[in-house]
C-alpha cells in the first residue's frame, strides 16, 4: 500500500517536470518574448510560476475559445499601450484560425460579447474601485451574447494578468534592453538580443554598478538602520485608530508624487482598441463620491480567505496557480540588499507591496503606514506610482535613477512584486463584486 503510494506521488511529480518542461520549451524559446523571460529569469522560481499560470490562461481547460482568449489579451495590453504584447496576440489570434477583421478593425469588429467587456477592462486597469456587483449582475443577465459567471470570471484574471504583464514590460522590460534595442522590443519586428532555452540561475553577485560605490554603501546602510530601528518598535505598535490615521496620511502624501497625469497618446496601431482615453487612473484620495466608494479593508475580504475561493468555485487549478504566484512573489527573498547578505528584507517588501496595494485604496489594518515614507524613498515611491499606474509613461532616466545602490536583480524583484500587487488588489475588487453578486442571486 505504501509502496504504491510512493509510486503514485513519484509518477505526479514527473508529470509536472514534463509539464513544465514543455512550458518551458514553448515560451522560453520563443523568440519574440525571448527579453521579457530573460529579464524575468533573474528569479527564476517566479518566472516558472508566471509562466505555468500564463501558459494555463491562453492554452488551458476553460469556458473561454482560444481566440477570444487572445483578443481578451489584445484589449487588455492596448488599455496600457503595450504594443509589444498587443502584437504578439494579434498573430496569434490570426494563426489559431481568428477572425482577422478583428485584428485589423479591432473593437467595431469584435463579438458583441466581447464588446461589452470594454467597460469591465477600462475600470479594472484603471479604478477597481468603482467595480460594483451591479457591473457583474448586468454582464450576466439571461440574454443573447451575456456572459456566464465561469466566463467572467476567467475573463477578469485574463484582463488583469495582461495588465500585469504590459506593465512590467513597459515599466522594467523594455528599461533593462539596451536604449539602441528599446525601439526593437516595442516593435512587431523585434530581433532578440540573446537566445535562451531555459532561463539562468539567479547569480547573488551580480551588482549595479551605476553611481559611486561610497553613494551605494551609504543608501543601503541608512536604510538598514532604518529598518533596524523599526523592529524595534514593533515591539509596542501604535493604537488602532493611529494606524487608520497613518494609513490616510499616506495616502494624502501619494497625492503629493508627481506623476505626468496627461492623457497619454494612443499609436495608430493600438487606437481601433482603445476608446475613452481620458478615462486614467485618478489618485483614490481625490476619487470621486468618496462613500460610495470606501476604502477596501483587508480584513473584511482578503485573497486567503475569500478572493482564492471565490475563484475556486469556478476553477479551482487556476485560483490555485494565482495563489502560488502570489506565495512565490511575497516569499521571494535572498536575504541581500546591495552589496549586504545575510539580510532579512522583509520590511522593505512588505512596505513596497503594502504602499502599491494603498495606491489602489486597499488598506491592511494592522499595518503601520508610517513604516512607507521611512523606507521607501520619494523618488522610488514616484516610480512605483508611475509603473502601477501609468505604466506606458516609464522612462529610462528615472528607471536608472532608483535603487542605484542595488542589485539590477533586485530592481527587477521589486518591479515584479509592483505587478502581482495591483494584479491582486483588481482580484480583491472584482472577487467581491462577484461575491456579492453571488450571494444576492
Amino acid at each position: 500500500m505504501e509502496d504504491d503510494l510512493e509510486n503514485d506521488m513519484e509518477d505526479d511529480e514527473v508529470d509536472e517536470l514534463s509539464e513544465l518542461e514543455e512550458i518551458f520549451t514553448e515560451y522560453i524559446t520563443n523568440n519574440h518574448f525571448d527579453m521579457a523571460w530573460k529579464v524575468m529569469g533573474e528569479h527564476n522560481e517566479y518566472l516558472t510560476s508566471f509562466l505555468k499560470t500564463h501558459h494555463t490562461l491562453l492554452t488551458g481547460d476553460g469556458p473561454l475559445p482560444a481566440t477570444i482568449r487572445h483578443l481578451i489579451a489584445i484589449l487588455a495590453s492596448a488599455r496600457f499601450s503595450c504594443s509589444f504584447l498587443v502584437e504578439s496576440h494579434k498573430k496569434e489570434l490570426v494563426r489559431l484560425g481568428g477572425n482577422i477583421e478583428w485584428v485589423e478593425k479591432g473593437l467595431g469588429a469584435a463579438p458583441k460579447k466581447i464588446r461589452k467587456l470594454y467597460e469591465l477592462n477600462m475600470i479594472l486597469a484603471h479604478r477597481p474601485w468603482v467595480l460594483t456587483a451591479q457591473h457583474i449582475t448586468d454582464l450576466t443577465a439571461p440574454g443573447a451574447d451575456n456572459w456566464s459567471l465561469s466566463e467572467l470570471v476567467y475573463a477578469i484574471v485574463l484582463m488583469v494578468h495582461f495588465h500585469l504583464f504590459a506593465s512590467f514590460i513597459q515599466s522594467c522590460v523594455l528599461m533593462e534592453e539596451r536604449e539602441n534595442q528599446k525601439e526593437n522590443l516595442n516593435n512587431r519586428h523585434f530581433t532578440p538580443a540573446i537566445k535562451c532555452k531555459i532561463a539562468p540561475p539567479y547569480d547573488c553577485t551580480q551588482t549595479n554598478h551605476k553611481g559611486s560605490p561610497s553613494t551605494e554603501f551609504y543608501k543601503v546602510d541608512h536604510l538598514l538602520q532604518k529598518m533596524q530601528i523599526l523592529r524595534g518598535k514593533q515591539q509596542s505598535p501604535p493604537p488602532k485608530e493611529e494606524l487608520k490615521s497613518r494609513f490616510h496620511s499616506v495616502t494624502l502624501n501619494c497625492n503629493d508624487v508627481e506623476n505626468c497625469s496627461l492623457v497619454p497618446v494612443i499609436e495608430p496601431d493600438l487606437s481601433h482598441f482603445v476608446r475613452d482615453v481620458d478615462f486614467q487612473y485618478v489618485d483614490f484620495a481625490r476619487r470621486e463620491k468618496e462613500s460610495e466608494f470606501p476604502t477596501f479593508r483587508i480584513q473584511d475580504f482578503n485573497w486567503d480567505e475569500e478572493g482564492y475561493s471565490m475563484i475556486s468555485r469556478f476553477n479551482d487549478d487556476l485560483a490555485q496557480l494565482l495563489d502560488d504566484k502570489f506565495r512565490t512573489i511575497c516569499n521571494l527573498t535572498y536575504r541581500t540588499m546591495g552589496r549586504h547578505s545575510s539580510i532579512d528584507t522583509t520590511l522593505f517588501r512588505r512596505a513596497s507591496w503594502n504602499y502599491i496595494q494603498c495606491l489602489w485604496g486597499i488598506r491592511h489594518d494592522d499595518y503601520d503606514y508610517a513604516e512607507v515614507n521611512d523606507l521607501l524613498h520619494r523618488n522610488l515611491k514616484k516610480y512605483i506610482k508611475t509603473a502601477s499606474c501609468y505604466p506606458e509613461q516609464c522612462s529610462k532616466q528615472e528607471y536608472n535613477s532608483i535603487m542605484k545602490d542595488f542589485k539590477t536583480s533586485e530592481k527587477i524583484h521589486l518591479l515584479m512584486l509592483v505587478g502581482e500587487a495591483k494584479l491582486q488588489s483588481s482580484l480583491l475588487y472584482s472577487m467581491k463584486a462577484v461575491s456579492l453578486h453571488f450571494n444576492r442571486s
